[in-house]
Formats: C-alpha cells, sequence, structure tokens
C-alpha cells in the first residue's frame, strides 16, 4: 500500500466523488504509472503517481470542476485562516497588505526583466503590443504589464480575483480560456505574448490550454509561463496542485502543442519551515513549427 502523506479537510469547497475522473499521462498518454503515495481530502482518496515513460507526476483521479471552483474562493488567498494541515498546501498569501505589496514587487521586476529577451511592450510602429493574462488573480503582473505600455487582457475565474482586478481599471474577464477561444473570435491569432504564472499545475488538461493558447497567439507570438518544479515525491500544494511536472516533462510538452522552447530561468525558491521546498521555472517559448528537443531556435 502506498504511504499516505496527507489526510485533511478543505471545508469551503465540496467534492463529489462521482463526478472523479481518472487520467493518464498528460505528455504521453499512458494509463502505465506507478503510485508514489495517497491523500485524502473531504474524506476521499487520492494519489500521486508518476508516468513510467516521462517524468510527469500528478494526482488521481481528478476532482470534480465544482470543487476546482469552490477552492478559488476568498478562503484560498487568505491562509492566516487554514487549518495547521492546510498551510503550505492550498492557497497563496494574498490577503495582508504587506504580502500584497510583496507580490506587487517582484512582479513589477519580472515583467521589467522580460525586455532582455526582446518582449518589448511596443512593435516598430510605436503601437501597443497585445498581453493576456490567464489565472491573473488581483491582476499584479497585468498592472504591471500595462504600467509599462502593454495592452492588457486578464482571465480569472475567482471572483475575489476578479473584483480585485477590476477596481484596480483592469480589464478583466471571468471567463475560461475556452470559453475565450470559443465565443470571442476576434482573439484568434490575436495576442503577441500569452503569459500564465502558477497556473499550469493546477488545471485538469494543461496540454489543451496549450493548444488554445497556440489559437490565440500570433503568428510569431510567445508565452511566459511559470511552473514549480517536482521533486522525486511533492510534498507541497497536493491539495491545488494536480500536475506536477519537470524540466524535461515541461520542455517536451511545449513541443508536442507546437511550441519552441527558447529559455528556462530558475525564478526562486519557496521554502516551508519543515524543510520542504519547491524550486519555481519561469519558461520563455515561441509559438512554431515542432522541432526536436535540443534544436537550436
Amino acid at each position: 500500500m502506498p504511504k499516505r502523506i496527507l489526510e485533511t479537510t478543505v471545508d469551503w469547497a465540496r467534492l463529489k466523488p462521482e463526478e472523479f475522473q481518472w487520467v493518464p499521462c498528460v505528455l504521453c498518454g499512458s494509463f502505465e504509472y506507478t503510485t508514489l503515495a495517497s491523500l485524502v481530502i473531504n474524506w476521499s482518496e487520492f494519489y500521486l503517481v508518476r508516468c513510467e515513460a516521462c517524468d510527469v507526476v500528478w494526482r488521481n483521479p481528478i476532482p470534480d470542476a465544482r470543487f476546482l471552483n469552490d477552492l478559488y474562493s476568498e478562503k484560498y488567498y487568505n491562509v492566516a485562516t487554514h487549518s495547521p494541515a492546510l498551510v503550505y498546501q492550498v492557497g497563496i498569501a494574498d490577503w495582508e497588505v504587506p504580502d500584497q505589496n510583496r507580490r506587487r514587487t517582484k512582479t513589477r521586476q519580472e515583467v521589467r526583466r522580460w525586455e532582455e529577451r526582446g518582449l518589448t511592450p511596443r512593435d516598430e510602429f510605436n503601437e501597443p503590443r497585445h498581453l493576456l493574462e490567464i489565472g491573473g488573480g488581483r491582476g499584479y503582473l497585468q498592472r504591471a504589464a500595462a504600467e509599462l505600455g502593454w495592452s492588457t487582457l486578464g482571465l480569472e475565474i475567482s471572483p475575489y480575483g476578479i473584483k480585485a482586478a477590476i477596481d484596480q481599471g483592469l480589464i478583466m474577464l471571468p471567463v475560461t480560456l475556452e470559453e475565450l477561444s470559443e465565443k470571442f473570435i476576434p482573439y484568434r491569432d490575436y495576442f503577441d505574448t500569452v503569459v500564465f504564472f502558477d497556473f499550469l499545475e493546477h488545471i485538469p488538461d494543461p496540454g489543451l490550454v496549450l493548444r488554445i493558447v497556440k489559437y490565440v497567439l500570433k503568428e510569431d507570438g510567445s508565452v511566459v509561463l511559470r511552473i514549480p518544479l517536482s521533486g522525486d515525491c511533492p510534498k507541497l500544494h497536493l491539495i491545488d496542485h494536480i500536475w506536477h511536472f519537470s524540466k524535461t516533462s515541461i520542455a517536451a510538452l511545449l513541443e508536442r502543442e507546437g511550441f519552441r522552447e527558447i529559455e528556462t530561468v530558475d525564478s526562486g525558491v519557496f521554502e516551508a519551515p519543515n524543510a520542504d521546498r519547491i524550486d519555481n521555472l519561469t519558461v520563455f517559448a515561441k509559438k512554431g513549427p515542432r522541432q526536436p528537443l535540443g534544436t537550436a531556435v
């Protein structure tokens, strides 16, 4: 039997076991995997599994859509209210003013560094380039980009994040990426850059998201994404993170979906008091033809 590494309840989000889905590896589509550990959330058991052919780790089964929608309510952002078992397993510190100021400062620094990689806010005619942020939360990154001259649009499903962004004068649509591509036809081949930080690991189908991102990007468009890197067996954020990627697996997934990798940058470490840690990775990639991994671009 796999070792149980977490047993807790998330009191603001309900689970419906009859709607759980068992899914294969997002990279190779295989159901051949090794079970690393088990965890119990709201009296339902889940398993951390690793694909035998790839570097991908994920939680199986995937919870129902209602649970995922409930999860990102106001309490998700106020970790001070979490029980001890939930601290470092779900949520982000984004409620107190010092936390918000720290995130705002760090995000501004991040966006300014994009120009070093050719991601400039204006084109050769001095017109603003179009940026889409997916899962924008309170709009920190969108606001930082707008301050530099980008024309920005954000997508978010959390009412808490949407209200905070709109209060800053940002355009934050309460729709998913799928809804944007289905209902807003003018956005096909529209954006110069699509950004999603700490997003891909939260969603049921990362491959589908990358395909839609490619759909809304211009032919020479870029993506900037940030993910937490998984270790041998992840120990943190076991509730809100469905997928756990390595440098190798995220590069392979981008290549498969028609992107060519430009650069990966180590972008900080999150350390919990019990010595567990998450190394974060920022990836810059370009829309383009599929190429073998390691091919120069």
